[in-house]
């Protein structure tokens, strides 16, 4: 080597050293404490050749962090020693620490003063959060009850609330500390005028007054000015929704509240192409107009052109008083040829949509059905007048990358003789759960379950029978080709339905996912009778119009190397 290269390396190494950064050094705290104080009182631009003064100075910062951290936890008498020291061309900064004993709560006096003395969502607070006599003092828990204090008052409406006393004494030698806090919450107001702001040539007052949740003087409540704006969001009108509290006006012990609406285009006509095993290759289009009159009626016609089934439905909606309810009469035609069964659907009804108890949906239904069907041995027309209800209930804790949460719904419907060609009454409930693995994999559930009483199976028409297999039932197996079947051999479906299926399944990219799952179950005239599972492999895409799932599932019960391709889209929850 030569020697302008052994004086280049030698600069090379002195710069990096002199750029390096001290390591501190530090005995005496947890992993989570020592991780806070340098997070707090980092490296950053301190280097190796720094002078001393410099140094002294960054050990003096960690000493007060580690301090805090401590007193943070209760221990506010700490010995902390700090020494300085050169090795090896750099600085070494070492901190001993020996954190003492904790101090305890010793007298604990709370006054709430003002109208909200009595309200009980303070109270509330104080059940969740009241520190204990003789139990170690925490400043974090301290500050977090005052936090709440001001946060329940701004949200029932105390806008003049203030902290009249916010004391905290320590006594170290002692080990106690004594909290004396008194919150006036003053007045509790109440809400003023509500103007809502919106074409009236689209929607008249009349209809505005039907999303109004309070009457002018009724106490505030920030959940109410919530509430209203989901509830705005979910009418279908709307495009943008701001609920603004006019709290700097704030006059008289009210507070008017403000609603800036931007209105949905009257007309929206969708449409697309896609692909989906169970139907084949699909053509789809809609028809909606938001605003049929200014009482906020709503129309549709919706179409779907597949192999496997062919409809055009329609629907009129009309808004009724109450959270997001409606009336909605719809009509539908369609025809479905599988390999099981070949119908023709004509369909006339009625619905009452609107929110229930516990974040429920319920849905209220007569529906009166014409159906010419033909499957395995029996081929008859169907004419069924059917009442029906309808409980849905939807909770989702994260949509991106991958959907946390879980699904319940639920149906009785029937029919009577002299009012329909037979009699029967049909239960039905479905529910499926995602649970997070980590932040990137989750398991999935779902449970499937139908049963129906009936005197013959022969007379209930195709619609109203039980089948089993394809892309959301059991993987593996053709759509609708498990049931029982006739004496010759073709599916006829059943009475019941008992479907289950786990899945496992973790993101590989932002975008791509892989999985691993087994469906089991099946429709069935009686519980006992066999059924039947898939086990498969598949991957996910997060496309930008939604979920895309590319399943590879085996049939285990039949054996062989037979091996089935199945393509979906959509929610997990849908």
């Amino acid at each position: 080597m030569r020697f302008p290269t052994i004086i280049l390396i030698l600069a090379l190494l002195t710069a990096a050293i002199a750029h390096a950064s001290p390591v501190p050094r530090i005995d005496g705290l947890d992993g989570d404490v020592i991780r806070q104080v340098l997070a707090r009182a980092p490296a950053d631009g301190f280097r190796c050749d720094s002078p001393r003064w410099v140094i002294r100075s960054w050990a003096r910062d960690l000493e007060e962090e580690a301090r805090r951290a401590l007193r943070a936890r209760s221990f506010y008498d700490p010995q902390i020693a700090v020494t300085l020291s050169r090795e090896d061309d750099c600085w070494e900064v070492n901190m001993e620490v020996e954190r003492g004993e904790q101090t305890t709560l010793r007298e604990f006096d709370l006054e709430i003063r003002g109208e909200g003395q009595e309200d009980p969502a303070f109270q509330r607070l104080l059940d969740d959060q009241r520190p204990g006599i003789g139990r170690p003092f925490r400043e974090d828990a301290h500050e977090a009850l005052k936090r709440g204090l001001r946060r329940v008052a701004l949200e029932r409406g105390y806008f003049d609330s203030r902290f009249r006393t916010s004391r905290v004494d320590v006594w170290p030698e002692e080990l106690a500390a004594d909290v004396t806090i008194v919150f006036d919450t003053g007045i509790r107001y109440r809400f003023g005028a509500t103007r809502i702001e919106v074409d009236p040539d689209m929607l008249s007052d009349a209809m505005l007054d039907r999303f109004r949740l309070w009457d002018e003087g009724e106490p505030y409540t920030i959940s109410d000015v919530e509430r209203l704006r989901r509830r705005l969001l979910q009418a279908g009108y709307f495009e943008a929704v701001e609920v603004n509290p006019q709290l700097e006006t704030r006059a008289d012990g009210k507070v008017d509240i403000d609603v800036d609406l931007g209105l949905r285009p009257r007309h929206e006509i969708s449409g697309g192409l896609g692909f989906v095993t169970d139907f084949g290759p699909r053509i789809r289009g809609a028809y909606e107009n938001r605003y049929l009159n200014r009482r906020g009626h709503q129309g549709a016609v919706r179409g779907n052109l597949s192999p496997v089934l062919q409809e055009l439905s329609s629907d009129y909606r009309m808004p009724l008083r109450g959270d997001d309810a409606w009336l909605i009469m719809d009509a539908r035609v369609s025809r479905e040829d599988t390999d099981t069964a070949e119908t023709l659907t004509q369909a006339i009804g009625v619905r009452r949509v609107r929110g229930g108890p516990w974040g429920t949906r319920i849905t209220e239904s007569l529906s009166l059905l014409r159906e010419d069907f033909d499957v395995a041995s029996d081929d008859d027309v169907a004419i069924l007048l059917m009442p029906g209800f309808g409980m849905t209930r939807t909770q989702q804790s994260r949509v991106r990358p991958l959907e946390i949460g879980w699904r319940l719904d639920g149906e009785i419907r029937g029919a009577s003789t002299p009012l329909a060609s037979t009699s029967f009454v049909q239960l039905y409930t479905r529910g499926s759960i995602a649970l997070p693995l980590g932040d990137r994999s989750r398991v999935l559930g779902r449970l499937e379950l139908g049963a129906t009483a009936t005197g013959s199976l022969a007379k209930l028409p195709t619609s109203v029978r039980y089948f089993a297999g394809g892309d959301r039932s059991i993987r593996g197996y053709n759509f609708d080709s498990l049931g029982p079947k006739d004496a010759e051999g073709e599916i006829r479906g059943g009475r019941h339905l008992a479907v289950a299926s786990i899945e496992f399944e973790r993101m590989v990219t932002d975008t791509w996912s892989v999985a691993v799952f087994t469906d089991t179950g099946g429709a069935f005239n009686n519980f006992s009778d066999p059924t039947s599972t898939g086990v498969g492999l598949g991957v996910r895409w997060l496309s930008p119009i939604g979920p895309v799932r590319i399943d590879l599932a085996h049939p285990v019960d039949k054996g062989g190397n037979k091996v089935r391709l199945h393509i979906g889209v959509g929610s997990t929850f849908q």
